[in-house]
This record gives C-alpha cells, sequence and structure tokens, in this order.
C-alpha cells in the first residue's frame, strides 16, 4: 500500500516544492495538494461518506486566508478524530505560542518550521509510518 500525503497549505512554491521532496524520495507516495483549508476538509468529508482511507500524514500550514489551520483543526477534530492520520502543523513563525497551541491537540504530532526539509519528511516517515 503507498504512502498518502495531504499538504494543506496556500503557499502553492512551498506545497510545490515539498511534494517533489517527497516523490523524489518515495516515488510510491501519493501526495495530494489543497491550497485551502475548506477544500480538505471537503475532501475527507467525501472520503468519509464513500469509506476510503483517509491520508496517512497531513501537512496542515497554521496560517491560511479563509480558513486558518487551527480552524481547520477544530472541525478536523470534531468531524474526524476517530480517524488516524499523522498530522503535522507547519509554519514559518517561530511564535512559541502557536508551537503550543498546535501541540495542543492530540491529534497534532508535531509542529516544524518551514520550509520543511527532506530530514523532516524522513523523520515522520521512518517514526509513524513504517510500514512492514
Amino acid at each position: 500500500m503507498a504512502l498518502t500525503l495531504m499538504i494543506v497549505d496556500n503557499d502553492h512554491v512551498n506545497s510545490f516544492v515539498l511534494k517533489n521532496i517527497i516523490l523524489r524520495n518515495y516515488s510510491e507516495a501519493e501526495v495530494q495538494l489543497f491550497p485551502d483549508g475548506t477544500d480538505a476538509l471537503n475532501y475527507l468529508q467525501e472520503l468519509e461518506k464513500k469509506a476510503e482511507p483517509f491520508p496517512d500524514v497531513i501537512l496542515l500550514d497554521i496560517y491560511m486566508p479563509l480558513l486558518s489551520g487551527f480552524d481547520f483543526l477544530d472541525s478536523y477534530v470534531e468531524q474526524f478524530g476517530h480517524k488516524n492520520s499523522v498530522i503535522f502543523a507547519m509554519s514559518s513563525s517561530l511564535n512559541k505560542e502557536d508551537q503550543q497551541k498546535a501541540n495542543a491537540y492530540d491529534v497534532v504530532k508535531g509542529f516544524i518550521t518551514k520550509p520543511l526539509i527532506y530530514n523532516n519528511i524522513q523523520f515522520i516517515i521512518e517514526t509513524y509510518l513504517k510500514k512492514e
């Protein structure tokens, strides 16, 4: 079964680079990009309706227009808290309060400062997703 990742980030350049880093190192991975938290939640609702598996990893930008990462997390916990996706919050902000707020969510496994590098992705996969 292929590794599935969802990147929710309004920064198109960051998303594109991140997707390429992932695919260069994990060619079997499936990566979907969502520039907005609302689109991402709608996609997850469709997966739920169809009883299809959720992404293994969700990389979530905290600061987005329309629906912030924190708003996304609130909705995710309410609707999909029973799922087993691994969520990592990401931001270019070094604000400790943002990190603490994100890490307060049980579904968030960590906070990563952007831009993400290969070592971050490798850590996520080796720590949380090692599949036999």
